[in-house]
């Protein structure tokens, strides 16, 4: 296989990559390189080589560390740059008052779940005070002995020591009536009312979610980081070695993937930003049931009737029962958090119930369940208990939880986060690589080893083409795990029995003026003495590229092209499992 590789004229294996484009090993320069699109957002997420998932985020504020500019307007407060920062330049500001309760002020606050950040250092003053109005959540940091004192509605606040007295002071809050953010130097935990006083700040932050991210430096608009909008999502859940994943369109109903404390059910407690979540960073929640008959969190909305994919990530020793309810009915599930297995409702199950492991002992729990015709979903809701079937008694139980979604689908999607309000992540496309120098418009072979996301799904195509309906190679995933390879408009059809697409399957249609063929996991199939006809072949993409919509949703380990038709054996050890 290695020896076959090296005569490919175009070869994609995930790994180079950038904001719209996914980079292929083979042309090097450049034009085998396919282009990458998804949407305006930053909804998509991936697991990553850390095997974390890994998210989008921005910086909401602007000038977010020239605080002279006009976009932070001053109250009594004077703003000096050039002093020496917490991290080897001269960036820190000095921000100085002249009376009492003086501050730095920016407005255009947007709601939702946010986390604020700032670098800070005492100096003639020994705490930072920030205030976001009017929701008013204070948070008073002592840069003297690292603690953070608050007041209002605080989700969790923190300090990070990062050396020569300098500390990233940070606090996440829901906010639902924000319109300005004020920065103070103070005094002592809620006083700021000396007349003189200074401290150091630098990199001011303000993003989506329940931790403060990384900082990205802004000047007259936000500015983004991690997961891009166009950005290729190479995903390690499948493997060491990573595979593109390329999605549907899907909409998270849930409108806060991560806050629960707003959806808590009687006695239930719940702490935020808990643990370490699968994201690797602290912004797990924990429910304890409380010593009543069970912790709940509801999600009520009405949605029509139709297929609804609920899922969670969960963790613990305890159970998680997740229950979609419509009128005078419910469809419910169980996962045993310490195991993962999963257990139906004997009376009310759900159509289809799973769990994939993402390690560090979290589970994503996820069960489909169709709401019959003439029905509204009401509710979505999420259960702690001891044991299963032990709603009723009051014996203690924990869950840690993170990442809820609901999607109207038949198969989960990767999560897609959201802050106060439902969010849609748009379709992955991918399109484009080669031109005719890349592609033997006589001769040739298409490679790919790939997995479906579902069988739900029909004409999932990856094809070679001129851009038209007449020349084109290409083979298609079909629902009721069939596979089509198709050249010129005639298709050869591999038997349901031969591949299950959700697994990985090596798939490599050789096409020539002297017979064409197919071959899949090492087993070849004739195409009854159908001949290729030479026609002029330019662009690869991930779907049918023969002016129909038919894109491939799943996930890509590698797609090669060869400008030769390659001999039976080398087609066998090439997609050989």
């Amino acid at each position: 296989m290695a020896t076959a590789l090296e005569s490919a004229s175009l070869v994609m294996v995930p790994c180079g990559y950038e904001d719209g484009t996914l980079g292929s090993l083979q042309p090097t320069d450049g034009s085998g390189d396919f282009t990458f699109t998804r949407g305006s957002n930053l909804s998509a997420t991936r697991v990553n080589a850390a095997g974390n998932i890994e998210k989008g985020y921005e910086n909401l504020l602007l000038q977010s560390n020239s605080f002279s500019n006009a976009t932070w307007a001053k109250s009594s407060v004077s703003v000096t740059s050039g002093q020496s920062g917490y991290d080897g330049t001269n960036d820190a500001w000095l921000l100085s008052k002249s009376a009492s309760n003086a501050y730095i002020n920016q407005s255009n606050i947007t709601n939702g779940v946010q986390a604020f950040s700032i670098y800070a250092k005492a100096n003639e003053s020994n705490f930072l005070y920030v205030r976001i109005y009017s929701d008013s959540p204070r948070v008073y940091f002592d840069l003297i002995n690292g603690v953070a004192t608050n007041s209002g509605p605080v989700i969790s606040s923190s300090m990070e020591d990062v050396g020569d007295g300098w500390y990233r002071c940070s606090f996440s809050t829901n906010l639902t009536a924000a319109n300005f953010l004020r920065i103070y130097p103070a005094e002592a935990a809620f006083d700021s009312s000396a007349t003189t006083g200074s401290i150091y700040i630098q990199d001011a932050m303000l993003n989506q979610g329940l931790i403060a991210y990384p900082y990205i430096e802004t000047t007259t608009t936000s500015a983004q980081g991690g997961i891009l909008e166009d950005t290729p999502r190479i995903d390690y859940l499948s493997g060491p070695n990573g595979s593109l994943l390329l999605e549907p369109s899907r909409t998270n109903l849930i409108n806060n993937s991560g806050y629960f404390a707003n959806r808590v059910y009687n006695s239930t407690i719940i702490t935020q930003n808990y643990n370490i979540s699968p994201e690797g960073v602290i912004n797990s929640a924990l429910i304890d049931k409380n010593g009543v008959a069970y912790g709940r969190i509801d999600y009520n909305f009405y949605y029509p009737s139709g297929t609804y994919t609920y899922s969670a990530f969960v963790k613990g020793n305890d159970i998680v029962k997740l229950r979609l309810d419509y009128p005078g009915s419910s469809k419910e599930a169980y996962i045993n958090c310490s195991n993962g297995q999963t257990t139906n409702y004997q009376s009310k199950p759900m159509d289809s119930i799973s769990s994939v492991n993402y390690g560090n002992g979290w589970y994503r729990f996820i069960c489909t369940a169709e709401i019959p015709s003439g029905q509204t979903l009401h509710v979505a809701r999420l259960y702690v208990m001891d044991v299963i079937g032990g709603e009723g008694n009051s014996n203690p139980a924990t869950a840690e939880i993170y990442g809820t979604q609901l999607e109207l689908a038949s198969y989960p999607t990767s999560l897609i986060p959201t802050y106060g309000t439902s969010v849609t992540r748009a379709a992955d496309v991918c399109v484009g690589a080669g031109n005719s120098s890349t592609f033997n418009s006589e001769e040739g072979v298409l490679y790919a080893e790939v997995a479906t996301l579902a069988d739900a799904e029909s004409s999932l195509i990856i094809g070679l083409s001129d851009g038209t309906s007449s020349n084109y190679v290409q083979f298609e995933y079909f629902t009721n795990e069939r596979l089509y390879a198709i050249i010129n408009g005639s298709s050869q059809v591999v038997s349901v029995q031969t591949i299950t697409q959700t697994n990985y399957n090596k798939i490599a249609i050789k096409y020539s003026s002297g017979g064409s063929k197919l071959y899949v996991n090492g087993v070849g199939y004739d195409f009854g003495g159908l001949n290729f006809s030479a026609n002029t072949l330019n662009t690869l993409n991930f779907s049918a590229g023969n002016g129909t919509n038919s894109p491939f949703y799943g996930n890509v380990k590698q797609v090669v092209y060869f400008q030769t038709a390659l001999s039976d054996a080398a087609l066998i050890e090439l997609t050989t499992l």
